[in-house]
């Protein structure tokens, strides 16, 4: 078992428990200035690097979204985690990866083509709930990471809806490190958009995954109803 499942906590509980509350505040604040707002969005842990104790004691204070990055590493922590939880895959998407993520998952965030949906959907057996994805929109042109493009996102959901073993629920989208909080405005207003037009032409999507630890607040102002926190709940990961 490798060594980050095995160390105690980096932060005692009360630090963790202090960070949550301060993000619970934060978002009730943007909630009760935007009536456009109804219900705050849904917290996502990001557990990347982040010990089982840590997940334990975020589970404790009432989170049971957890977001992962590196497959191997989330298989392990899924395996030892004894409590009911929901578990969201954030990471690029290999071909190879597809049958664990398939069995192990609920929910995955980085849908960019169709031949990584077929395989999710020949793995997911029909025995349980299908799995839900978001296609991961390309926001910044010269964004070199893995993403679609707005104008081809009505082709890949097409595809998509004839897997009978997938839902789709929505869209995610990522900024570049270092932009400007006005440039992730315009952005975040982008995905938003290109949401509000999919749904208008008939996709009934319900899902807006948008925002992290450092831009979640103007992700909620854009609509977003799941964040991906973890620097901000868990504090910054400390060398193993």
């Amino acid at each position: 078992m490798v060594l980050y499942l095995m160390q105690k906590a980096f932060f005692p509980m009360n630090q963790i428990e202090k960070n949550y509350r301060s993000i619970q505040k934060t978002i009730a604040k943007i909630i009760d200035q935007n009536n456009h707002l109804v219900e705050p969005p849904t917290l996502i842990a990001v557990t990347k690097r982040r010990s089982i104790e840590e997940i334990n004691t975020a589970y404790q204070l009432g989170i049971n979204h957890f977001g992962e990055n590196y497959l191997q590493e989330a298989i392990e922590k899924i395996n030892l985690f004894k409590e009911q939880a929901t578990w969201h895959f954030i990471g690029s998407i290999q071909s190879n990866k597809t049958k664990l993520i398939a069995k192990h998952f609920d929910w995955v965030h980085t849908i960019t083509r169709i031949k990584v949906a077929q395989k999710l959907h020949e793995y997911r057996t029909s025995k349980i709930q299908p799995l839900n994805i978001c296609i991961q929109v390309k926001l910044d042109d010269d964004d070199t990471r893995d993403s679609l493009p707005i104008n081809e996102i009505p082709q890949l959901i097409k595809e998509i809806e004839l897997l009978q073993n997938l839902k789709i629920r929505g869209l995610m989208g990522m900024t570049q490190p270092g932009s400007s909080l006005q440039h992730r405005d315009q952005c975040f207003k982008l995905l938003k958009d290109a949401f509000d037009d999919l749904n208008q032409n008939g996709y009934n999507m319900n899902t807006i995954s948008l925002g992290m630890s450092d831009d979640y607040q103007l992700a909620i102002h854009n609509n977003s109803n799941m964040i991906r926190i973890g620097t901000a709940l868990f504090g910054v990961r400390k060398s193993i």
